[in-house]
Formats: C-alpha cells, sequence, structure tokens
C-alpha cells in the first residue's frame, strides 16, 4: 500500500454506494417535462439483443419545461386522446410508463397525486384510459390513489359517448412467462431478456441491460412486440460467437437480480442511462412485481486479507510475473495488491476479472483519484498489468481471443497512466489534502510511510490542502480542536469525578501552545529523539492523548528560563529519556502498561 493512501481507504466509492444527490425544490427546478409520447408501433421500434434498434419519440429533456404540478397534469390529459388511439396495451402501458417516467427521481412528490386528482376530475375516456395506467404501473402510492379515483368514477364514459378503450383493463395483467440471461466472459453486461405476454396476446419481450463496471447499475431497456423473433435472434448471435452464454433463469432469480439493479440505478449520482430507460421503467417494474418470490442469488466468496495476500502471492510466483524485469517485477505485489482490493470490493468481490472498461476505469480513475499505488511503482504498470491480463485470463478460462483484445486495450490507453497519475485534476480531495501534508518530502530519502504515520499522530487527522505547519494560527486551531475531541481520550478521563465535563472544556492558552510545540518537533521529526520516544510510550500501552501531554511535559522540562521555544537539546534527550516515570499526570496513578 502507498504510505500517501493511509487513511483514504474510506474515499473509496462506486456511483450504487453514494446516494442520489437531491435537487432542490424551490419552484423553478425539479420538474417534469411533460409527457413523451410514444409514437405508432414505438413498441416494435426497441431492437434487438446488444442495444436498442431506436429509441422511443420524446425523451426526458424534451417539451417545455418549469410546470407546476397542475399544469402538468393538464399537458398529460390534453395528450390523452393519443393514448386510447393507441391500439394494444403494450403501446399503451409505453405512453403511461413514459408520463411516471417524466417525474422519477424528482423530489417533490406532488406530480402523481395531482395528475389522478385532475384525471378523476376530468373523468372522460381519456382520463379514465390513464386512471388504469397508473393503477398498474405507478409506485404504491400513486396507484392506490388511481384505484381509488377509479371506484369513484364508477366505470363513467367521456361526454362524447366513446367507450375507454377495450385494452384499458388488461393493464398491468401481463405475466413473465420466462427470463433469459444473455452474458459474456468478460462479465461487464448482463442482458436479460423477459419474454411477456397479455391473455390472449402475442407475447412481447423487455430487455433489460446491467453494467457490471457501474456497480451494477441497470443502464438501458428496451421492448420489442416480437419476441419470437429477438429469441430466435439471441440464439443465432450466442451461437456465433463462443465468449456468450445464453441461459433461462428462475423467475424468482430474477425478480432479485433485476430488482438489485434497478435499485443500484435508483442510488447511482446521474448514471448514463439508455434513451428509452426512463421511458419503460415503470413497466419493467410492473413485470417485476408479477414474479414469485422465494428466489435466491448466490452472495460472492468472502475475501478476507490473508485470501488476498495469497492471490497476490500466487500472481508474483506465476510464470506470467517471472517474464517481468528485475525492475518492474518490485512493483509487481504492490500494484497486484491494489488491483485485487478493488476487485474485491468494488466488482463484486471478482478481483480476477478483467476487461478493457474495467482495467482503463481501475487504472485512468480509480488510481489517481486515490493515489493508493507508490509513485515508484509507476513506471512498472504498463509490463505489469499486462503479465496480470495473462495471469488473469489463464486462471478464468478465458479464451486467446479474449485475452488478446484485452490486452490490445490495455496497450492503447496505459501509456496515458503515469501523466495521469500525477496530474491534480484527476485527483479526489483526499489524495489532494495527503499530498499537500506530504509536498516537502524528498522521494530519495525520506520515508514517506514513516513520515505520514508520524505527522498523523501529531495532528490526529489530514489537514486540508494548503496547510502550513509555519503558520502558528492554523496550527494552533487544529491542536485546539485536537484537545477538545481527544480529552476523553486520556486515561485521565476516567479518574476525572465529571468525565463528560472533560469534552467540552476549552483548552487553555498554556496547553495549546504546550501541544503545538509537540507537533512542530514531531512535524519535522527534530529532533528524532521525540518521535522514537512516542513509539516506545505507545507500544508500551499509553493512549495517544498522554504520550503528548508526557512530550509536552519533557519540552517545558528542556526549555530554557523564560522562552518555551528554546529548547536545550542535551536536557531534552534526558527528559525524553526520563519518561514516563517523570511525568506527575493529574490522576493517582500512571498506566500500568
Amino acid at each position: 500500500m502507498s504510505p500517501r493512501s493511509r487513511g483514504r481507504r474510506g474515499d473509496r466509492r462506486r456511483p450504487s454506494d453514494t446516494r442520489r444527490a437531491r435537487r432542490r425544490e424551490d419552484g423553478r427546478a425539479g420538474r417534469p417535462t411533460g409527457p413523451h409520447t410514444p409514437g405508432p408501433g414505438a413498441d416494435a421500434a426497441f431492437g434487438q439483443v446488444g442495444g436498442p434498434g431506436a429509441g422511443a419519440a420524446g425523451g426526458p429533456g424534451e417539451g417545455p419545461s418549469g410546470h407546476p404540478a397542475a399544469e402538468f397534469a393538464d399537458e398529460v390529459l390534453a395528450a390523452t386522446p393519443q393514448l386510447t388511439a393507441l391500439t394494444s396495451p403494450l403501446q399503451a402501458e409505453g405512453f403511461v410508463s413514459s408520463v411516471i417516467g417524466t417525474w422519477w427521481q424528482l423530489p417533490s412528490q406532488a406530480f402523481g397525486p395531482t395528475l389522478v386528482a385532475e384525471a378523476r376530475r376530468a373523468g372522460d375516456a381519456g382520463a379514465v384510459a390513464l386512471l388504469h395506467g397508473l393503477a398498474a404501473l405507478a409506485e404504491p402510492r400513486v396507484a392506490a390513489l388511481a384505484r381509488a379515483a377509479l371506484d369513484g368514477l364508477d366505470g363513467l364514459t367521456s361526454g362524447d359517448g366513446q367507450d375507454t378503450p377495450a385494452w384499458a383493463g388488461s393493464l398491468g395483467s401481463a405475466k413473465v412467462e420466462r427470463c433469459l440471461a444473455v452474458t459474456e466472459d468478460l462479465g461487464d453486461n448482463t442482458q436479460y431478456i423477459l419474454v411477456c405476454a397479455y391473455p390472449d396476446e402475442e407475447p412481447h419481450a423487455l430487455v433489460v441491460l446491467v453494467d457490471h463496471n457501474l456497480g451494477g447499475i441497470a443502464k438501458d431497456l428496451w421492448a420489442t412486440d416480437r419476441a419470437a423473433d429477438l429469441e430466435a435472434q439471441a440464439q443465432s448471435t450466442v451461437a456465433a460467437d463462443p465468449d456468450l452464454t445464453l441461459t433461462e433463469i428462475d423467475p424468482a432469480d430474477a425478480k432479485i437480480r433485476l430488482g438489485e439493479a434497478f435499485a443500484a440505478t435508483d442510488e447511482a449520482v446521474e448514471p448514463p442511462l439508455g434513451e428509452s430507460f426512463r421511458d419503460l421503467r415503470a413497466v419493467l417494474l410492473s413485470r417485476l412485481r408479477t414474479l414469485p418470490d422465494g428466489g435466491s442469488v448466490p452472495e460472492p466468496p468472502p475475501w478476507p486479507d490473508a485470501r488476498r495476500a495469497a492471490l497476490v502471492e500466487d500472481f508474483a510466483a506465476s510464470p506470467e510475473a517471472a517474464e517481468l524485469s528485475p525492475a518492474d517485477a518490485a512493483g509487481a505485489r504492490a500494484f497486484a495488491k491494489e488491483l485485487v482490493d478493488f476487485g474485491c470490493e468494488y466488482d463484486g468481490g471478482q478481483p480476477l476479472r478483467v476487461s478493457p472498461v474495467k482495467l482503463e476505469g481501475f487504472l485512468l480513475g480509480w488510481l489517481p483519484r486515490t493515489g493508493l499505488l507508490d509513485r515508484r511503482y509507476v513506471d512498472a504498470v504498463p509490463s505489469v498489468l499486462q503479465a496480470w491480463v495473462r495471469y488473469a485470463g489463464r486462471r478464468n478460462g478465458l479464451s486467446t481471443t479474449s485475452v488478446d483484445g484485452v490486452l490490445a486495450a490495455v496497450r492503447a490507453f496505459v501509456p496515458r497512466f503515469a501523466e495521469t497519475y500525477d496530474d491534480p485534476s484527476a485527483w479526489g480531495p483526499a489524495r489532494t489534502a495527503v499530498e499537500s501534508l506530504l509536498a516537502d518530502l524528498d522521494p530519495d530519502q525520506d520515508n514517506a510511510d514513516e513520515v505520514f504515520e508520524r505527522r498523523m499522530f501529531a495532528l490526529d487527522r489530514v489537514p486540508a490542502p494548503g496547510f502550513d505547519v509555519t503558520d502558528d494560527d492554523a496550527v494552533a486551531n487544529l491542536v485546539a480542536d485536537d484537545l477538545r475531541a481527544g480529552s476523553g481520550d486520556s486515561e485521565d478521563a476516567e479518574y476525572s469525578e465529571d468525565a463528560e465535563s472533560l469534552e467540552d472544556a476549552e483548552p487553555t492558552a498554556r496547553e495549546v501552545a504546550a501541544r503545538t510545540a509537540v507537533v512542530r518537533h514531531l512535524w519535522f521529526d527534530d529532533p528524532s529523539e521525540v518521535w522514537a520516544t512516542a513509539r516506545r510510550l505507545l507500544d508500551a500501552g499509553y493512549a495517544r492523548a498522554d504520550v503528548l501531554a508526557a512530550l509536552a511535559f519533557a519540552l517545558a522540562e528542556a526549555a530554557a528560563e523564560g522562552d518555551a521555544k528554546s529548547v536545550d537539546a542535551v536536557r531534552l534527550r534526558a527528559a525524553l529519556d526520563a519518561l514516563p516515570g517523570s511525568w506527575k499526570p493529574s490522576r493517582p496513578e500512571s498506566p500500568q502498561p
């Protein structure tokens, strides 16, 4: 592990681990853009395995924006003649689903209930058809309101005598007949095909693309009313490509897998979604609700530290690593460790999975952001990564074609790694702060790991970028915060009659000055006996707060008369050697190590 990475592993994040950013709801932003009406036959225009052939007409960004909920409802109701003109329940569900998609992920909860209320008030054929669709496809709260509105209307028809479309009662009645999955050997994506049918209707299909490089989100979604043609095409495509596999999966298992994928999309921050995803999301979720419960999806095996270390050692001893030059071999373990940790923690417990997308994201995104790799190993990365691809390919049984394809991609992007790794614009906030903390290091003489540990002990935090240890006020502020936060950490606290009062006690100017002096000696390791004594006391079992207090005591003993900043080196060494026995804490007894 890079010394500059210590304390930064908490900065690791993936999209599915970060809560969705909430948009402001202030009357000017976060409103739907109006209904997205599919064109005639739009349900049949969605493609084939491998990607949508065409998107639904009207995307989430089209139409006038800034409408309040009531105006939005008026706009939707004005478009319902297009809904009643549709000829199949699948087309109608696509229309209603696109309406629901306009308020998905917006903070306001008013759009669905307002639309239901306005539709009930209108009571015409289009409004009734819309209510049927909302009852079948909307989230539970809005669906319940729509059902209640339909009950209140009691089967009313439109004022012009036109009956509600015959398919209105079929909305939400489609059942999933079987679930198929197309997987690839590199594991970037899985395409799920749900073959569905309404009663007495030809089957249709919904296809979901799950992206495993983006935390397993459902990334794209499309539909076709020609399910048989889609299945035949999938079978033909898989038969012609040995790196693809088509399997039928248990519907209950599919419910879990796709439920997790859509939940991951909901959690992701601005995920890159296909153009028809938002419009068809409600349709797909309605199909999932019809699937049986009781499924199970195997959890990835655990990867404790010992198992990770064993994998790193296996790579280091492999024939692939044996081909590395001595200079590159020195960095093989360090780089492999970071790649293994990344795969275990952020790729579903798959440290050996290799693909161009995963490796490029790791190399040009993750590593520069976190700075986890020691800089001295950066030049070894091109050779080590290619050796790792060959090693992982052999372990995973990948075809020669797949391995060669990954290697070709690696050779294309790996030359950019060294420059990107050193580019501050690619660094995350935590790395920026740590690099600032270690900015004065001489890489040829200083042990960065030891310096980082020593300075973190002195401050107990990574200071903000640009921190200047020679700035008296800046150091004093950090020291005061540390004293306030850490007063209860000292062994002294348990002997206090009112331990809670220690946590809120304001440190005195004398305490801040004494601790500030300790911080400076530790920061510059001058003299080195200060840090050596701190390590000795820590090893003996003393708490950090007590060690710092003891060091402050020793510095005071060695200070020149009337000048706290002038310390006699000989007297300081003697005072440090006398610790802990010479130090008299404010409690009855010293801690017994």
